[in-house]
């Protein structure tokens, strides 16, 4: 039986450390990508896969990417050919650009998709909720979009960071990834979609609550660290102090979990606060090694209203808690941006 077919937009560090590692065994893959990085998706191509490090709790696994590679640059000469034909032949289609460059990403994909005759999956790997929503006016009947939840960190290595195997031998290249391997979807929005077992479908309730967990959960304790690691100097994760863990660690159980239990009373408080102590240990995975100078990017977007800080700090206050942890990092994410002259 011949595989599905799913084009990946956006062939990074998240496109190609979680999407493209979970999907190649099961999928037919067509990965794009700014006409820059033809080379570098050429070369993917060419040896129909890559070398990813997992950096799990005890360790480096290196695993080879294995699959059906092909490739379409967006916005040359003869890009728009190529990734029309792979957009008229795909079952899924994923972005994984980031909020920023999504509208553009949109506007070149809409029509190709919407001329289709069959129905086509469309999933914004992006962070932030009800992107689907925000976009949909864009596209018509059969296209499908589906909103996700993209929890596992990725990175590229820095030159220096030679521990890491590269992508192919010789390379420079070095994909840094964490073991984490759960993409969940919404099920009611899923139908009949070529949706193999490398996705976890849950309930909407269910999926409504894994999001609100990635955004005010993960990515806000992420920047709370972030930024406060920052301002005392600290360089990576793994060496931010015992009194910026300790304080993650209050958020989570005094602000965050009662957060997440009063606006999702299905939760199991237990596994909502075991999940959170796991992300406070991933954060400072010191195999994973991530830079605070890469958690602190993008602050004036992190703190736009509605966004992981504003939006947290919201979202306590609705559950009846003072999100005076949580929202300390507005602050220090204000304090950031002076430094850096923003």
């Amino acid at each position: 039986m011949a595989k599905p077919r799913a084009v990946i937009i956006g062939a990074g560090a998240l496109g190609l450390g979680f999407l493209a590692e979970r999907m190649a065994g099961d999928y037919e893959l067509c990965l794009t990508d700014l006409p820059s990085r033809e080379p570098f998706l050429g070369r993917l191509s060419a040896d129909q896969g890559y070398t990813v490090n997992v950096c799990r709790p005890d360790g480096i696994e290196i695993r080879r990417v294995r699959g059906s590679i092909s490739n379409a640059a967006i916005g040359n000469a003869t890009g728009p050919g190529a990734l029309a034909r792979a957009l008229e032949e795909a079952d899924l289609v994923l972005t994984a650009v980031g909020s920023r460059a999504l509208p553009e990403v949109v506007r070149v994909i809409a029509p190709t998709l919407n001329a289709r005759l069959r129905p086509v999956w469309v999933l914004f790997c992006e962070n932030g909720l009800n992107i689907a929503a925000r976009h949909s006016g864009g596209f018509t009947a059969p296209v499908a979009l589906l909103d996700t939840v993209m929890s596992r960190m990725c990175r590229f290595a820095e030159p220096q960071e030679k521990i890491y195997a590269p992508m192919w031998p010789g390379g420079e290249q070095r994909l840094v990834v964490e073991s984490c391997a759960c993409i969940p979807l919404d099920r009611a929005r899923c139908g009949d979609g070529p949706f193999t077992s490398i996705f976890t479908l849950v309930e909407s309730a269910d999926f409504r609550m894994w999001e609100d967990i990635k955004l005010f959960m993960h990515n806000g304790l992420h920047a709370f660290m972030a930024y406060h690691a920052f301002l005392e100097g600290t360089k990576r994760f793994p060496d931010v102090s015992a009194v910026i863990r300790a304080e993650a660690l209050r958020v989570l159980d005094e602000e965050l979990v009662p957060a997440i239990m009063f606006h999702h009373p299905q939760a199991v408080r237990g596994k909502v606060a075991t999940y959170g102590r796991e992300l406070l240990c991933r954060f400072v995975n010191p195999f994973f090694s991530d830079s605070i100078e890469r958690g602190v990017r993008g602050a004036e977007e992190k703190l736009a209203p509605g966004e992981r800080l504003q939006g947290g700090r919201d979202y306590i206050r609705e559950a009846g808690r003072e999100p005076r942890g949580y929202a300390a990092t507005i602050d220090a994410a204000r304090r950031v941006m002076e430094r850096s002259g923003l």
